[in-house]
């Protein structure tokens, strides 16, 4: 394996050199070569991601370029792999570059965070820039790939815990990706403050954008309607043993650490016959909801974790979903991408009352505090109660990634001006 030789040049070159010139003529230089004959405008961009690569399946990253309008666009990807565990720490200094489709992925070497949780203390998990080297070696890889590509625009979003922030230095367009409400504050205002653009997930992070004098453009998470019309209730019920039950779901573990829902389904329970929690995902989460289950007696069944490819079937085999959050500005802020999906499939949603899910106001999700009793009593009138359902067409990832790609375009023209 060469890639420690790849990791050592990589930080000679951050250790010798502090910044890379990118002339206006060196950025543009292709330019007239990336009209079309009708004059239309071609762009390279650099996304740098807030997870590795493999993680990034089925997250809004993903959706966006693979749903991207224009087929004469560069797309590049500066991403990771993930650590396998203390036992193979050397699976994420790995450097290469892969094309996935339409786009070419340059996954370059990362210091696991798992080094420095174990043995470094403040540089673990909770810094919320992480470890300092990450920061260095990422910002070098964004700056050798702008120059050597000729990158119109640079897209990142939350990573500063992973690879840290990006550098802020760079001579071409800097757009922020706000998928979530940041609760480092400095951090906040460090990527607000040094972005020509915020593109925000929610209207309650538009708002906040103002606070910092910002406009951010609302592009909100999205749905595959094709990917969720694919489900097949049916096999899939039978398949998990849930013929003849009333299915309560949990897809993707997003949920109050405080675990009220389950106790919520465990009250349901109790007049609700054949009632199953099903619970679609893995992670850290997935232990305590399920000892929690069988602590009080619901039945359920948890899958673990599926691949993004076969999520349709489980939200066709449920009657209700859940998305209960905590009642904080950070799930106030959110655009719950489960909430999409279970809608896109037609079924009622029982969630946290919550900022932006109001200003949603989907007919098929009831809101509830995040208390047992008050949630319980939402998810049986939403199993017994019929309702109508928004149309989420407007969501598509498609619609959403033409509007991201209009955003931009204009971004860099009004730049070269």
């Amino acid at each position: 394996m060469d890639f420690p030789c790849d990791l050592t040049l990589a930080l000679v070159s951050i250790m010798s050199v502090t910044h890379i010139s990118t002339a206006p003529a060196t950025r543009f230089r292709d330019f007239a070569d990336r009209l079309s004959a009708a004059g239309h405008f071609h762009m390279k961009l650099l996304w740098i991601p807030h997870q590795d690569w493999p993680s990034l399946d089925g997250q809004r990253e993903r959706w966006l370029l693979d749903s991207w309008s224009d087929s004469e666009d560069e797309l590049h990807v500066l991403t990771w792999q993930p650590a396998h565990g203390i036992g193979s720490p050397l699976s994420s200094l790995g450097w290469s570059t892969f094309q996935q489709g339409r786009v070419t992925v340059h996954s370059r070497p990362r210091i696991p965070n798992v080094v420095g949780r174990h043995l470094m203390g403040r540089f673990g998990k909770d810094n919320p820039r992480g470890l300092w080297i990450n920061g260095q070696l990422f910002r070098f890889y964004a700056r050798q790939l702008v120059r050597k590509l000729g990158i119109d625009v640079v897209i990142y979003g939350l990573g500063h815990k992973a690879v840290g922030l990006p550098p802020f230095d760079l001579p071409v367009a800097r757009v922020f990706d706000c998928l979530d409400l940041i609760t480092y504050q400095d951090v906040e205002a460090e990527y607000i403050a040094n972005s020509d653009l915020a593109l925000c997930t929610s209207r309650v992070l538009v708002d906040r954008l103002k606070r910092f004098g910002k406009e951010g453009v609302y592009i909100p998470n999205g749905v595959s309607m094709s990917r969720i019309a694919c489900g097949q209730r049916d096999r899939t019920r039978a398949e998990l043993g849930l013929q003849g039950k009333q299915v309560v779901s949990l897809i993707g573990l997003t949920s109050s650490p405080s675990l009220f829902f389950v106790d919520a389904l465990a009250l349901a329970a109790r007049q609700v016959r054949n009632l199953v929690f099903l619970v679609v995902g893995g992670g850290d989460s997935l232990h305590p909801i399920v000892e929690r289950c069988s602590q009080l007696g619901l039945p359920f069944v948890a899958t673990g974790w599926v691949p993004n490819n076969q999520i349709g079937h489980y939200f066709a085999a449920t009657d209700v979903g859940l998305y209960p959050g905590d009642s904080n500005a950070y799930f106030d802020a959110a655009c719950p991408l489960k909430v999409l999906e279970y809608t896109a499939a037609r079924r009622p949603v029982v969630a946290t009352d919550l900022e932006e899910l109001r200003r949603l106001a989907f007919p098929n999700v009831r809101l509830a505090p995040p208390n047992p009793e008050r949630f319980a009593s939402a998810i049986m009138t939403s199993l017994r109660e019929p309702t109508e359902f928004a149309d989420v067409s407007g969501f598509e990832w498609a619609t959403l990634a033409q509007t991201v790609r209009q955003t931009l375009a204009k971004l860099v023209q009004e730049r070269r001006r």
